[in-house]
């Protein structure tokens, strides 16, 4: 890889970071925290190995739809989509989404 493909690595990392920050912590199980980091981070690697500069739409659009469906689904069921208040409201609907109840 060279320099450039690390920046964009680099970038990668820093939105996977900030993704995490917001709601990541809220993620259950635990479990699933590193292994939803090293998916994204891996594909990204690969997209940036093989298709270099196009590689951005993937870093930059998968977390920008992520946020903007959060924000959708926070605002239908009332929730404040910037701190996912009230908490448990936030975990039971995202306990219901993982199992298809959404």
């Amino acid at each position: 890889m060279n320099h450039l493909q690390y920046i964009y690595l680099l970038v990668a990392v820093l939105l996977w970071v900030l993704g995490y920050l917001h709601t990541g912590k809220l993620v259950r199980p635990r479990w699933k925290q590193p292994g939803k980091a090293v998916f994204y981070l891996t594909i990204s690697v690969a997209l940036i190995y093989w298709f270099y500069h196009y590689a951005l739409f993937f870093i930059i659009l998968h977390p920008l739809l992520g946020l903007v469906f959060h924000i959708r689904v926070c605002r239908r069921h009332h929730i404040n989509w910037k701190t996912c208040q009230p908490r448990e409201k936030y975990l039971e609907l995202q306990e219901k989404w993982a199992k298809g109840e959404f």
